[in-house]
């Protein structure tokens, strides 16, 4: 491939010196676009000669891409001021630390439709060439893959050799562990050792790797604490931190019986790096959601305004008195902002309908 690649480069520095003067600018700018075009067909031709089914831990396809994370936390969660912040600074202290001291491990915590699992997505898809096709990142459900609580020491040491062997195969993995206050106690318990301050266990190094928890557990703790902000009128939901969050969903954590975390301990050894609330979505969080899923759509309704009123208006918010935040908060958008637009598009076909009989 180098051999045709410098054959190219002399047959276009001919035909260059051939031309007149006038028309050297064009074809300098033709040849610049054509030795890029062929240096990215060369490094993609090399990397599929190393990788032929593609996906290798290597840094093109766990490229870490920091700014990619930034772009989509940016512009497709809302509402989430810190969970972002901490997202965006952990991360990239991480990879940034060539010999971490431990594994991070970060725990989500909130009301369903808050944004924990589309985070968490967001992270792979930056992360990974593949995102969440990925075979270094791993998805665990506990209803699913945990359901019964009377396993769970079956359940550890299934845990424990399927992480140490992604480990072993790629040292920069992604867990993420879904519905974690679905499930048994004791589950996580079985990898406590990998997400410990210590360099290797069995030989294996997972400081590298990245853990994230994602739970509705503290749920109502955090929104009672952001209403309560509200109803005071002296702060701004904007100027809480995590400080104001964390001790509280750590305690409840740990006290909360039937959750994955009770008297876990990763609480009691402190290995959960940040405890990340996700606040309740105000109705104005949700409009956001609904104006960015059309924009996924890359569809404009004909009254783009009523379109927006219409899906917002139509989810169920709390308190009673003043309706300020979503019950599901973002969770159900996709879903009805799709029907909008297959109802808008059955609506324009039929009024073409109509006028062609008239």
């Amino acid at each position: 491939m180098k051999l045709s690649y410098i054959i190219i480069l002399i047959n276009f520095s001919w035909i260059l010196q051939s031309i007149r003067p006038s028309s050297a600018v064009n074809v300098i700018a033709l040849l610049n676009d054509v030795t890029v075009a062929i240096s990215e067909s060369l490094h993609i031709g090399y990397q599929n000669l190393k990788c032929p089914f593609g996906d290798c831990c290597n840094d093109y396809w766990i490229p870490g891409d920091l700014e990619k994370l930034n772009r989509l936390l940016n512009n497709e969660v809302f509402g989430q001021h810190i969970a972002t912040d901490i997202v965006s600074k952990q991360i990239k202290a991480h990879l940034g630390h060539k010999f971490p001291a431990k594994p991070l491990v970060l725990s989500f915590h909130g009301w369903t439709g808050n944004g924990k699992n589309h985070v968490a997505y967001i992270i792979a898809k930056s992360l990974y060439h593949n995102g969440i096709q990925s075979k270094f990142y791993h998805h665990f459900m506990a209803t699913a893959h945990f359901p019964h609580a009377s396993q769970t020491a079956r359940y550890q040491d299934e845990l424990r050799n399927w992480v140490k062997g992604n480990v072993s195969e790629c040292a920069h993995s992604l867990f993420v562990f879904d519905e974690v206050d679905k499930m048994p106690e004791g589950v996580l318990d079985g990898i406590r050792a990998y997400l410990d301050y210590v360099e290797t266990v069995d030989r294996v190094d997972f400081r590298k790797s990245i853990f994230i928890f994602l739970s509705n557990t503290g749920g109502r703790e955090i929104a009672k604490k952001v209403h309560e902000v509200w109803l005071s009128g002296q702060q701004a939901r904007n100027s809480l931190t995590v400080r104001d969050f964390e001790r509280l969903i750590e305690t409840g954590t740990f006290n909360e019986k039937g959750g994955g975390l009770y008297h876990s301990g990763l609480i009691n050894k402190s290995l959960i790096d940040v405890y990340v609330p996700f606040l309740p979505m105000e109705k104005k969080h949700v409009r956001l959601c609904v104006e960015n899923e059309f924009k996924k759509h890359n569809y404009t309704p004909k009254d783009k305004e009523t379109a927006i009123s219409t899906i917002v208006d139509g989810f169920v918010y709390f308190p009673e008195d003043v309706k300020l935040y979503s019950i599901t908060g973002c969770k159900r958008i996709s879903q009805r902002v799709g029907l909008y637009i297959a109802n808008e598009h059955s609506s324009n076909e039929f009024d073409n309908d109509k006028k062609e009989e008239l």
